[in-house]
């Protein structure tokens, strides 16, 4: 048994015995010391990324790289604003967003069912610093109400806030939110 290194092949990476200069698979290329094998590091351990929670049900994100609730499939990303109201949200998803809220528009359908509610009835709307306003349209003849109280300008809404549009009483009550919240601001 020969002390002389084995020598190897970098094009077929075999090896061969120490008395041969070239490959006898490949001529020409000619035969070199073994590599030795490198000896492991233990890896320093990734830390995990932290996974997002769905601001809107709770989940928490399978994959710290998803966008998407896999849950309700809602943005994981917080919104500006979020307004309940019975037959569904109104939800500004960036600062600098407003939204007309009455009969018609986008909005349309959460009110539908509510005829003391004008066509356009008032704006929400979220500034650059993030804080949330509500503009009544003064042409709306039913009032537009923040925490039980009539407002007839440009005024503050705030997480835990209540908003109303037309009266409380009578054969058509108006929709009463459920909830305002500021899901970028809370969490």
């Amino acid at each position: 048994m020969s002390d002389d290194p084995e020598l190897w092949c970098p094009r077929c990476r075999e090896s061969y015995p120490s008395d041969s200069f070239f490959c006898p698979r490949h001529p020409g290329v000619e035969l070199v010391p073994a590599p030795t094998p490198a000896i492991a590091e233990p890896a320093d351990p990734v830390p995990e990324e932290p996974r997002p929670t769905c601001w809107s049900c709770g989940t928490r994100a399978t994959d710290a790289r998803n966008d998407t609730c896999a849950n309700c499939h809602r943005s994981l990303v917080p919104p500006a604003l979020v307004i309940t109201f019975p037959a569904g949200s109104v939800v500004l998803s960036a600062r600098r967003t407003s939204a007309h809220l009455g009969r018609t528009g986008e909005h349309g359908h959460l009110f539908a069912h509510h005829p003391n509610v004008s066509r356009s009835h008032a704006t929400v709307s979220v500034d650059e610093e993030g804080n949330a306003w509500i503009t009544p349209i003064l042409e709306a003849p039913n009032g537009t109400f923040l925490n039980g109280r009539e407002i007839h300008e440009r005024s503050p809404v705030r997480t835990g806030d209540q908003i109303r549009f037309a009266t409380d009483q009578g054969p058509h009550v108006g929709p009463i939110s459920e909830s305002v919240s500021q899901p970028s601001r809370d969490s």
